[in-house]
């Protein structure tokens, strides 16, 4: 009890320390109309001095953050109250235009808005951007990732990935780098963390409860979800509440089921997306994390089923494996296998096989009516030339005319981003890096101009960098890492060899390159005249 009376005491000194100076002024906007009442846990009325206090740790800073003296002052309040005390702030914010001077409401309300408001900003990121407000709408995105909801981290994951407004997709780039950063771990282990259970128990089943009724959601192989009643019965979808329910449960099962049905939708593709990427450079997990991911969360225990994994050494691929059901592991034999402590795991790619092992790979999976979750085993592999091996570019795409959009949206689904913009608003170049492979690649073509798109366009050529040397597009100078080469010079500077890049990324990025064009009706074999 005295520790709780101490505590207490320490908070009412930090309210007044905050208070000091009249600095309660910053939020007149904000109190000229009666907010909702937030108890502590014991029942009693939190004074309107003290949620101020909150409000003003962050109108106090300016820039992306997160307050240890809000967290503290937080602690012991009603949450669910507290949380619906912070959507009338957003809300007031926004009927007052939602200013950019007050955009620190978009960190408090992140913060301690709960998962409605994580929903709203979500919306409203999308929103923004519309409305010619796309700094707002990246501000946002950086206060989503500081959200302790762990769904947060998901969304603002999938915008890095995928959405129509650079400025937003960078911000949200950049926003999980500095969490990474805060938890010590690369970007690549931060999105591994964040991939959500859902609920689900190690066997994929997660159980809601509408009274007397209980139905059981199942997460299957084929990365859909499956529902069943009590007795076992299949059942097409998850059925809507009934008059001999318990109205409140039942109404928030059923919601919870929409939403989660709703959520797995978008964690699948991210996740498939995300594969694509590790088979393409290789990635690798050791042990332990490749266990924690793909045999402990149940969601992507689905995904590894239905793939062939390999154990790697300094030689390349040591040993291929599949992960069972029942959690076992199998070789190509079908013989059970454990994996070594100290290996390093991942994705196999068909041009790591023989004719004999990848027949027999295939007639495995077929066998247990395994789905592959991408395209693996049956992916078209590219190799260098005898030709090709000596020259400093890829030209075998050269030539071929793509609507610009088609050309630009494949490639940026695939990870790819839009070179320098020149002064005269347009751009002739795509780009990507990758550092698990140590490569870098970039396209040019005819060029385009930002705002002028739709119409088509020429692809010229692939080169290849050390990963190192592209840094947003340009292409650095060997000796001064920092300094873009000139532009004239940009193109021919220090590429690759083709014999010189990686096996699989060069089959990738050609895999990559022929999808991209693969609208193509027409073909300029008169191209490199006009370079």
């Amino acid at each position: 009890m005295e520790g709780l009376l101490d505590n207490l005491v320490g908070k009412n000194a930090l309210v007044k320390e905050i208070h000091k100076g009249g600095r309660k002024r910053r939020l007149a906007w904000a109190y000229s109309t009666p907010f909702g009442t937030v108890h502590w846990e014991n029942g009693e009325e939190a004074e309107e001095e003290y949620l101020q206090a909150i409000l003003l740790c962050y109108a106090s800073v300016d820039g992306c953050c997160a307050s240890g003296k809000a967290a503290l002052l937080a602690q012991g309040l009603h949450k669910e109250e507290l949380a619906a005390y912070m959507e009338e702030l957003f809300d007031k914010w926004m009927e007052a235009g939602a200013e950019v001077k007050k955009r620190w409401t978009l960190y408090a309300v992140s913060i301690h808005g709960g998962p409605k408001m994580v929903k709203k900003l979500q919306e409203w990121i999308w929103e923004w951007p519309q409305q010619g407000r796309g700094a707002l709408a990246a501000e946002a995105v950086q206060a989503l990732a500081l959200s302790p909801q762990p769904q947060a981290l998901v969304i603002v994951d999938g915008i890095s990935r995928r959405f129509p407004y650079r400025q937003v997709k960078k911000a949200a780039g950049k926003a999980l780098d500095l969490a990474a950063g805060k938890l010590g771990v690369c970007r690549e282990e931060l999105e591994d963390r964040i991939v959500p259970d859902f609920g689900f128990d190690r066997k994929g089943e997660r159980y809601f409860t509408y009274g007397e009724r209980q139905f059981k959601a199942l997460f299957t192989p084929s990365l859909g979800l499956e529902v069943y009643d009590r007795t076992g019965k299949r059942l097409k979808n998850m059925p809507v509440p009934g008059e001999r329910d318990d109205a409140a449960q039942a109404q928030a099962a059923y919601e919870a089921f929409r939403q989660m049905k709703k959520q797995i939708k978008a964690i699948v593709k991210i996740q498939k997306m995300r594969l694509e990427l590790a088979l393409s450079c290789g990635r690798k997990w050791n042990v332990g994390a490749w266990k924690r991911l793909f045999t402990e969360n149940p969601v992507m225990r689905q995904f590894a089923i239905g793939l062939v994994w390999g154990i790697y050494d300094e030689k390349g691929l040591a040993q291929g494996f599949r992960y069972m059901e029942d959690g076992s592991l199998h070789t190509q034999e079908e013989e059970e296998y454990s994996l070594p402590e100290d290996g390093k795991v991942g994705l196999v790619h068909p041009m790591e096989l023989s004719a004999e092992q990848l027949e027999a790979w295939k007639r495995q999976l077929e066998g247990y009516e395994a789905r592959q979750p991408i395209e693996q085993l049956g992916r078209k592999v590219y190799t260098v030339t005898g030709k090709e091996a000596d020259a400093p570019q890829l030209e075998r795409f050269g030539g071929y005319i793509v609507n610009d959009l088609v050309l630009g949206g494949k490639l940026q689904e695939f990870g790819w981003r839009k070179g320098p913009v020149k002064e005269n608003g347009c751009y002739n170049s795509y780009y990507r890096t990758d550092e698990e492979a140590g490569v870098g690649v970039k396209l040019f073509f005819s060029g385009s101009c930002v705002g002028g798109e739709n119409e088509d366009v020429t692809v010229h050529y692939a080169k290849f960098y050390p990963a190192d040397r592209i840094k947003d597009g340009f292409i650095l100078c060997r000796e001064e890492k920092e300094t873009p080469v000139s532009a004239d010079r940009a193109a021919d500077f220090g590429a690759l060899l083709l014999k010189e890049v990686p096996g699989r990324y060069f089959s990738e990025i050609a895999l990559q390159l022929a999808k991209a064009t693969a609208s193509s009706r027409e073909r300029d074999e008169g191209w490199k005249d006009g370079i």
